[in-house]
């Protein structure tokens, strides 16, 4: 008798990876940008894009699927050509609108970041006088509809909507969203903190809100090895400035 024939294939690898906003990225022909945000969708976790730009030209910026998208430790890229990658989707919308305007994007879209980049003012005689029905100049993404966008400077929040620091990156088995790493301090003494999904309560439009209050999160350990962009810096930094208070309390 013939032995059955294995007809099942075998599952893929899933590789755990870190998204770490402000990483390098690459197209297959040369260095391209950064990695500035990421679109999540909000209900399975799920990254499905992210959004690659030129190192501080925004407006550039594409709406990358995360298929296209490898990441090996520190490094980043797109399986594609600069040409073709110049080809996806902008994400960025800028208009003069009124203060009292809602932004409105057609119906495959929705509204990720905004950001107002130029405040409207008119002079009265003596003072400025109310800009709400003055024009501003305003930025905003669009993501994929139901799709929710997440940058560096997305707030995270603990109960009672305290913000107890702002997101740096993520980490993610495949596709799928383990864990948030969170950046508390200045530049180059921060400190990172990696919160599993299972503690996040919410992700949404530039904000990820966490399912404890803020003394559970300062007992969570630090995690080593998250510093991002300026991770050698930042460590040796630290380092420097351990060692001139070590200094400073043994001349004291």
């Amino acid at each position: 008798m013939n032995e059955p024939i294995e007809t099942q294939q075998p599952l893929p690898e899933v590789h755990t990876v870190q998204l770490r906003l402000g990483e390098p990225v690459s197209a297959l022909d040369g260095p391209f940008g950064e990695l500035a945000d990421i679109v999540i969708d909000p209900h399975s976790r799920v990254v499905t894009h992210v959004v690659i730009e030129p190192r501080h030209h925004h407006y550039q910026a594409r709406l990358v699927p995360i298929g296209l998208v490898s990441a090996d430790g520190d490094r980043i890229q797109v399986d594609l050509d600069s040409d073709r990658l110049r080809l996806l989707e902008r994400v960025v919308d800028i208009d003069y609108l009124r203060m009292t305007d809602p932004i409105t994007v057609d119906g495959n879209w929705d509204i990720g970041t905004e950001d107002v980049l130029a405040m409207p003012y008119s002079w009265g005689s003596t003072a400025m006088t109310s800009y709400d029905d003055s024009a501003a100049m305003i930025q905003w993404d669009r993501v994929p509809k139901g799709e929710c966008e997440v940058r560096r400077s997305s707030a995270v929040l603990v109960d009672g909507g305290q913000c107890i620091g702002h997101v740096a990156g993520f980490v993610a088995d495949g596709d799928h969203l383990t864990g948030v790493v969170v950046e508390r301090g200045h530049p180059g003494l921060a400190h990172h903190t990696l919160v599993p999904m299972g503690s996040v309560a919410r992700v949404s439009n530039d904000h990820v809100a966490l399912d404890m209050d803020a003394a559970t999160f300062k007992a969570l350990p630090k995690a080593a090895g998250l510093e991002g962009p300026l991770g050698d810096h930042s460590r040796t930094l630290r380092q420097h400035l351990d060692g001139l208070l070590h200094h400073r309390r043994v001349d004291d």
